[in-house]
């Protein structure tokens, strides 16, 4: 899994390891995290998702081997 901007701040990593059971969704795979890391519970709104660099929805299912992303909004100039 990777994390980026605030959610990277917030675990204290950019990349970790998930063991998903099967079935398991991309909604699962942050509820996991966000059990971990409480303070990502109140973002989940406004993350974006992707899996294997590709945009993905909270109900799609990720393979074994496959890379999640998590995006948060960020804002520049």
């Amino acid at each position: 899994m990777l994390l980026f901007a605030r959610l990277r701040e917030i675990c204290g990593q950019s990349r970790m390891r998930v063991d998903l059971g099967e079935g398991a969704t991309v909604a699962d795979c942050f509820a996991d995290l966000a059990d971990s890391f409480p303070e990502l519970g109140g973002l989940r709104e406004s993350v974006l998702v992707a899996i294997n660099e590709e945009y993905a929805t909270w109900t799609d299912c990720p393979s074994e081997g496959d890379t999640v992303a998590f995006i948060p909004p960020v804002s520049g100039g």
